[in-house]
């Protein structure tokens, strides 16, 4: 590890680090937790992410299938069906006082 004393560069980030900061604004980097030397590798070298780029379509494919499935329809129609009962009580419960008048 490279050893840092501000005032300076930081090695980590290259932000300016003022004296009497013990620590980078920017990156966080400071004296305890160790300032990383530049040249070394980075610690996210060993993550094991996945190369390809992500398909999300495939995804949601593999894991909701293909199309919707009959139950989703039928819930669709019976929405459809309370929604417009509600709407006719609703002009009934305004109608009603006009229809008294």
């Amino acid at each position: 590890m490279a050893h840092f004393k501000p005032p300076g560069q930081c090695p980590v980030c290259g932000e300016w680090v003022a004296k009497g900061q013990a620590a980078c604004d920017e990156c966080g980097a400071c004296d305890q937790s160790g300032w990383k030397n530049p040249d070394a590798a980075s610690s996210h070298d060993g993550l094991d992410l996945p190369e390809d780029e992500f398909d999300y379509d495939a995804f949601i494919a593999r894991e909701f299938g293909g199309k919707q499935g009959h139950a989703s329809g039928q819930t669709h129609g019976l929405w459809f069906w309370v929604s417009l009962v509600l709407l006719v009580i609703l002009l009934l419960g305004f109608a009603m006082p006009l229809l008294r008048a």
